[in-house]
Parts: C-alpha cells; sequence; structure tokens
C-alpha cells in the first residue's frame, strides 16, 4: 500500500475508535464534522439527519453559513438533499454561480460564498439516515480523491449515527419501562389491584385522554397525579391518587 494510503487507513481507524467512543450524537457528529474539514480540506460541513415523515433537520454544522444552507433546502424543496434517499451516494456541485439543477437554491448558496459542494448520503443497509454536506469558498475544488475520502467516512459515520441513535432508542425504552413500573406500583397500593389490573388503567387513561403512556407514568410518578390535555394540547392537572 503506498505510503498516502497507509496515513489514510491509520486515520481513519483512529476515527472509528473515537466515533465508538462517542457518548451522544451531538459528539458522535462533531467528530465526523471534524474528521471531513481535515480529510478534504473543505472550508466548512455539515450532517444533516432524516426525521419521521422523510423531514430533514441539521444534527451539526462547523459554519453557520452550512445552516443556512439547510434552511433554504427545506424552504425551496431543492438542493443535493432533496429528495431525502436519492438512488446515487453523493451529489458533486462544481460551482453554485452557474449550476442549474437547483435554480433557488444554488445562486442564494453561491450569495453566502459557498461555491463548490459535496454531499454524500449516510446509508446503512437498512435505512437512509441522513448526508454529509462540504463546502468550500472556491468553485471546482472538490477532487475525485476528495469524494472518495468523503465517501468512505460517510460509511464509517452512518455505523456510529445507527449505533448511537439505536442505543438512545434502547435508553428511553428502557426508560419508560422502569416509570411504568412504578406507576403500577403505585396503582397496586392506591387501589389494591393486581400488576395486570394497574397496567390496564395505565392504557386505558392514555388512550381516552390522547397522553403517552411513558408520560402518563411519568406525571403519575413525580406528582402523584394523572396528566390530562388542555384544550390547547398541553399537560394539564387532573386529580390526584393519594
Amino acid at each position: 500500500m503506498p505510503a498516502t494510503g497507509v496515513v489514510v487507513a491509520a486515520g481513519f481507524a483512529k476515527l472509528a475508535m473515537e466515533l465508538h467512543a462517542a457518548a451522544s450524537m451531538a459528539e458522535t457528529v462533531g467528530r465526523v464534522l471534524e474528521y471531513a474539514r481535515r480529510a478534504t480540506g473543505c472550508d466548512c460541513a455539515g450532517v444533516v439527519l432524516v426525521q419521521r415523515g422523510w423531514g430533514l433537520r441539521t444534527a451539526g454544522v462547523t459554519d453557520r453559513r452550512v445552516e443556512q444552507a439547510d434552511r433554504l433546502q427545506l424552504e425551496y424543496g431543492e438542493g443535493p438533499c432533496v429528495p431525502v434517499g436519492r438512488e446515487h451516494r453523493s451529489v458533486l456541485v462544481g460551482d453554485t454561480m452557474v449550476d442549474r439543477r437547483w435554480p433557488r437554491w444554488s445562486p442564494r448558496v453561491a450569495e453566502l460564498g459557498l461555491r463548490s459542494v459535496l454531499t454524500v448520503w449516510l446509508v446503512t443497509t437498512r435505512s437512509t439516515l441522513g448526508a454529509l454536506n462540504l463546502y468550500r469558498s472556491r468553485p471546482g475544488q472538490f477532487t475525485a480523491a476528495d469524494e472518495a475520502t468523503a465517501r468512505l467516512l460517510a460509511r464509517h459515520a452512518a455505523v456510529a449515527i445507527a449505533t448511537v441513535r439505536e442505543a438512545s432508542t434502547l435508553a428511553q425504552a428502557v426508560e419508560a419501562r422502569t416509570l411504568i413500573g412504578q406507576a403500577q406500583g403505585l396503582l397496586m397500593e392506591r387501589f389494591a389491584i393486581d400488576a395486570d389490573q394497574a397496567f390496564a388503567v395505565l392504557r386505558r387513561y392514555s388512550q381516552d385522554n390522547n397522553v403517552k403512556l411513558r408520560i402518563v407514568a411519568g406525571v403519575l410518578v413525580a406528582a402523584r397525579r394523572f396528566p390530562t390535555r388542555s384544550p390547547a394540547g398541553a399537560a394539564d392537572g387532573s386529580p390526584a391518587i393519594s
């Protein structure tokens, strides 16, 4: 392997360990962006993540101009990240000043001083998680080598982001189960009912008042009362159980 290849491989090996050690989504995204700037020499970068309903949200940026470029994609409904999950794995914009694929987005991004754009999708075998966007202030600045590096980085980033997201979902599930168990215990003690009956009470209250089960349990444990919803949809008080 050529010397430069060894350096790149070593860099990605180190990044993989750093991403594995990241404890949160913000930390994971931050490390991806830091490495992207070092590896490609881009002036600024950002990560957008897919939300429910296939919308996009900005998860991290190195420059406020990137956040503005993301917002313009959502506002205009066009840009390298729209539509979400496009078939090809990367999009290269040689010069936003003259690119005609996105007639509203491109000139506005050029006005921000972002002329070269490289977008690579963050995908796993199961889903599209988002995209990594790289920008440079001058046109024609991203090379084939930069694109190859960005794609490799995107693979590492996608795995790390998926892992953090799954861990967060698992932690929330464990927390919810703990709260529900505590709420069941309160109801069992207060009304002399068994666990199944207590869970049925919680579930029925959740359904009748359109409040998530974990919220019902959390309020019950913390405040010894059931939550409800006001006409505006905000949590409101209801009779206490003790």
